[in-house]
């Protein structure tokens, strides 16, 4: 599951890079059928709209902690943490949980959800 950990790592480094580094990584990560829930947001389920959202934020800065994945089944995964990071200037903190299917491309992100912590 030291997988599923790195992506959501990864996730997080990209989205305080650049846009278009972010872009290019969910779109090699985001699986085909997607739930995205946000907070404040209305439950997004078109691929291009979860792009969208969670590329379009501007993050300058990002902390994990109690970052723990499991295996609930052979091809799917789920990881759990706290973020507290900065968005568009405003300190933001929160849950994130995310489910990845496992395909032969690699894992895929079916579902991502942010509580507010």
């Amino acid at each position: 599951m030291d997988a599923l950990a790195g992506l959501e790592r990864d996730a997080w480094q990209v989205l305080t890079d650049e846009p278009a580094a972010a872009r290019s990584f969910y779109e090699n990560v985001l699986h085909d059928r997607v739930v995205v829930l946000l907070i404040d947001r209305t439950p997004i389920q078109e691929r291009e709209t979860a792009l969208a959202a969670l590329c379009g934020a501007r993050w300058t800065a990002h902390s994990l902690a109690d970052l723990s994945a499991a295996r609930l089944s052979s091809r799917v995964g789920a990881v759990n943490y706290r973020v507290a990071a900065i968005k568009d200037g405003i300190p933001y903190s929160a849950r994130v949980s995310s489910v990845y299917v496992h395909r032969d491309d690699g894992w895929k992100l079916t579902f991502h959800q942010h509580v507010s912590w």
